[in-house]
């Protein structure tokens, strides 16, 4: 039984928000890269363009949309920058005991 080729299919208002609140909710709990995060906001927003270029301009589902794909990047760019600040916070507290002064070569053995 040979398998039939889907229809084509179109990316609706509802999935599209339905994608972004799972995202979201995953990223929420850690459970997604915030970089990971960036590009799917990223792809997501490009698509998001695609349907603003079909649909009409005073569409309160895509006001909405916009919203809500603006607050996920900016959530994986808040969540990107708290983890680089924490890397070089750890970085700096390391460097720390070395203040002003060349670290201790290791003894030979």
């Amino acid at each position: 039984m040979p398998h039939e080729i889907p229809p084509a299919t179109e990316t609706t208002p509802e999935g599209l928000m339905g994608l972004i609140e799972h995202i979201g909710g995953a990223a929420a709990r850690g459970h997604l890269d915030p970089e990971f995060v960036r590009k799917l906001g990223k792809r997501i927003a490009n698509e998001f363009q695609d349907m603003k270029a079909i649909r009409q301009p005073g569409d309160n589902e895509l006001a909405r949309l916009e919203q809500s794909i603006e607050a996920l990047l900016l959530a994986a760019d808040r969540t990107y920058g708290a983890r680089l600040t924490r890397s070089l916070q750890r970085l700096r507290e390391h460097e720390l005991p070395f203040a002003g002064r060349e670290p201790k070569a290791n003894p030979p053995h």
